[in-house]
């Protein structure tokens, strides 16, 4: 009788002791709910004060990134830079100049993601004044030599200015379209 005793409290406790289990792990669980955006993989490769030279297949410049850190994931073919400084280059034209707070780079791909504070500076000719756009994200596609948004842009020249919200720019062409709540002024 007591050897039938023992067994069933030894069984009772390894039931309680299993149940109690999944409930701290069910707790766990929504304590943390971790989001997979918020994980991060280890670079492959960290530089601090770098200046990184992209070329195009004939060996000449498409656009060089400098900045206080950058780290290289060989997996994902791309690399984060913070606070980066972008110099995009155009056949026959001035470089525009684009700087922001983070950097994502798919060199494969030839996209950059830039966010926090992007101002972009874009020059047609070398004699022109800047026209300057900020924006909080864009996205370069050097293929097609287009930057898109989604986000509000303000756009400056001299004294004219136009703003609104969603962006699509031919940086080949210098042409700026914006998709909804447009405003400007235009002066000579």
């Amino acid at each position: 009788m007591n050897y039938i005793k023992k067994n069933l409290f030894n069984f009772i406790i390894i039931i309680i002791g299993c149940v109690s289990a999944l409930i701290i792990n069910n707790k766990a669980e929504d304590i943390l709910d971790i989001s997979s955006n918020n994980i991060k993989t280890k670079p492959d490769n960290m530089f601090t004060k770098v200046k990184y030279i992209a070329m195009d297949d004939d060996g000449s410049p498409l656009y060089t990134v400098t900045g206080p850190e950058m780290k290289q994931f060989y997996k994902s073919e791309s690399i984060e830079v913070s606070y980066p400084k972008i110099l995009l280059f155009r056949k026959d034209k001035p470089p525009t100049k684009v700087i922001s707070k983070f950097g994502s780079i798919a060199y494969k791909r030839k996209n950059i993601k830039l966010s926090g504070d992007v101002n972009m500076y874009f020059k047609e000719k070398l004699e022109e004044p800047f026209l300057k756009l900020n924006t909080e994200e864009i996205y370069i596609y050097l293929n097609e030599q287009l930057a898109v948004t989604d986000a509000k842009v303000y756009i400056k020249k001299n004294n004219s200015f136009l703003n609104g919200v969603g962006m699509k720019s031919s940086l080949m062409k210098g042409e700026f379209i914006l998709f909804e709540e447009t405003r400007g002024k235009h002066v000579e």
